[in-house]
């Protein structure tokens, strides 16, 4: 079973996090290493197959963790470019004029309705007569 793990740290502490990640490797590796050395030869290919399939695993991890590290790397090196002022503006007049249309649309359906409310009310007052 496998599962991802997401959370934030400080970036300075990023590569001792790695590295204690990196470090919890040693543990299957030790044990696959056990899985041949204590394998006996009727056993021998069992013991392989199990130490192939840790070790697999171990390699998988660990080539996740160097892009993980890569990642970071990059990320600390490459540089953010500023968006333009302008577009910045022209989006936020383009959002206004939206905003205001659907005010406008939302003040004429508010008339409409009360247009209707007010023929309502003249037909349930009583007329005279």
């Amino acid at each position: 079973m496998r599962a991802t793990i997401n959370f934030e740290a400080d970036v300075g502490r990023v590569q001792q996090i790695m590295w204690a990640l990196a470090f919890q490797e040693m543990d299957p590796l030790h044990q696959a290493m056990d899985f041949v050395e204590t394998a006996k030869p009727h056993e021998l290919h069992e013991g392989i197959t199990n130490a192939l399939d840790l070790i697999h695993g171990v390699a998988t991890q660990l080539e996740q963790y160097r892009a993980m590290l890569i990642s970071f790397e990059k990320a600390r090196f490459d540089t953010v470019v500023p968006q333009s002022a302008d577009k910045s503006i022209n989006n936020i007049v383009d959002n206004m004029s939206e905003v205001k249309q659907a005010a406008k649309t939302m003040e004429n359906f508010d008339n409409f309705l009360s247009k209707i409310n007010e023929g309502g009310q003249d037909e349930t007052e009583p007329k005279e007569g």
